[in-house]
C-alpha cells in the first residue's frame, strides 16, 4: 500500500545514507529522516551511516507516521481519491501535518471538490517558492486526481 506515494518520496526527497543538512539546515538521513526532529526510530538511535534496509525500514515508519498524523488531523482525507490523498501525504512527508493544515484555502477547496481552486491555493504559499518544482507537481497532482510520473 501507498506504493505510488512511496515512489514519489523516494523521488522528491532522494537516498542518501549518511546524514547531511538538508536544505532548511536540518540534518537528514535515508529518503528524508530529519533526524534533528527524531534522532531515535523506536527506541533506537539512528547513526550517522545507515544501511539500505535500515534506511527502508525507517521510511516505512516515517511514511506510517505521515499517514496517521494526516489522518487525525484532517479526517476528510480518507475521502480523497488515492492520487489526491497520497498528493497531501507528499506535502506533511515534507512540511509535516501541522504545515499542511496551514493551507486552509487548498483544504477548503478540497473539501469542496474545487480540484482547480486547491491546486491553486497549494501554489500560492511559501512551500511553493522554497520548493516550486515539487510543488508544481505535488499540486498538479491534487488538480488531475492522477500521480505524476517519477521518471
Amino acid at each position: 500500500m501507498y506504493d505510488e506515494l512511496k515512489a514519489q518520496l523516494a523521488y522528491e526527497e532522494g537516498k542518501k545514507l549518511t546524514k547531511y543538512k538538508c536544505t532548511e539546515g536540518h540534518w537528514t538521513i535515508g529518503i528524508g529522516h530529519n533526524l534533528d526532529a527524531k534522532p531515535k526510530m523506536r527506541g533506537w538511535v539512528i547513526p550517522d551511516t545507515i544501511t539500505d534496509k535500515e534506511c527502508d525500514a525507517i521510511f516505512t515508519v516515517d511514511v506510517q507516521d505521515t499517514v496517521e498524523a494526516m489522518a487525525k488531523a484532517y479526517p476528510n482525507i480518507k475521502v480523497l481519491a488515492p492520487a489526491r490523498r497520497d498528493a497531501l501525504l507528499n506535502m506533511a512527508f515534507q512540511m509535516g501535518s501541522s504545515g499542511v493544515m496551514k493551507f486552509k484555502g487548498m483544504l477548503k477547496a478540497l473539501d469542496n471538490q474545487e480540484w482547480k481552486k486547491a491546486e491553486q491555493e497549494a501554489l500560492d504559499s511559501l512551500w511553493a517558492k522554497q520548493t516550486p518544482n515539487r510543488a508544481k507537481r505535488v499540486a498538479h497532482q491534487l488538480y488531475t486526481g492522477e500521480y505524476y510520473n517519477v521518471g
